[in-house]
């Protein structure tokens, strides 16, 4: 198979598939995933002769619409639970409550054109990066002013904020091969809302027994229909 996009999304798919079948973790798998994931990307880094703009401190993006899988929640839940104390977490869960007053009234056309930080940015840090989605992690820019146009004026698609070729097509293909195999061992494929199903993981401690079951994870969060 000659073809880079389908070679990457076949090697996740047949690794993570392997991980998923043999266990009933989907987390364990996810997070072995976003290891190779990382290392992919930044060999691919290393090989472009264009590099990204990103850098710590620097989070015009985490104030985007973001899309979440029930694993990748379930994975950020957990880790919050070992990592954030009490306080924290519901200081995290205020805010994102405050959001998601917000993001109820938006159609997907809105939300999409609307800055709202993320309630997981903490001091302009993500707060869990270690574990954050494959959507935060797929985006990266070659141009930060171009991010902080697109930030000053969210409504405006027309502003490009550059992307790495190689970078952009090997993220999506592993992300594809990951979201396939999970589907494939009968793991909810439906995409929903981060900061709804982030109130929601929290808030039902049926949750996980509902994804473990093989059923629809998050029944009061925003399922994102494509």
């Amino acid at each position: 198979m000659n073809d880079p996009f389908q070679s990457a999304a076949l090697r996740e798919y047949q690794k993570s598939a392997t991980q998923l079948a043999s266990g009933k973790d989907a987390t364990a798998a996810l997070k072995k995933s976003y290891e190779r994931y990382d290392n992919l990307i930044a060999k691919t880094i290393d090989a472009s002769p264009i590099k990204p703009a990103c850098k710590a401190g620097c989070a015009f993006c985490c104030h985007y619409k973001v899309e979440v899988r029930a694993h990748e929640m379930l994975l950020i839940k957990d880790y919050m639970s070992k990592t954030f104390s009490a306080e924290k977490i519901a200081s995290i869960l205020a805010e994102a409550e405050a959001n998601a007053v917000i993001i109820r009234t938006l159609t997907p056309e809105q939300h999409l054109t609307t800055n709202l930080k993320c309630a997981l940015l903490q001091d302009n840090q993500c707060s869990i990066y270690p574990v954050r989605p494959f959507r935060c992690r797929n985006f990266h820019s070659t141009d930060a002013n171009a991010c902080e146009q697109s930030h000053g004026d969210p409504s405006n698609m027309e502003i490009a904020t550059g992307m790495i070729e190689d970078v952009a097509m090997f993220a999506d293909a592993h992300t594809q091969g990951f979201e396939a195999a999970a589907e494939q061992t009968g793991r909810d494929a439906r995409v929903y809302d981060f900061t709804t199903a982030l109130l929601e993981a929290f808030n039902d401690a049926n949750a996980l027994k509902r994804y473990k079951s093989g059923k629809k994870t998050f029944t009061q969060a925003i399922e994102v229909l494509e």
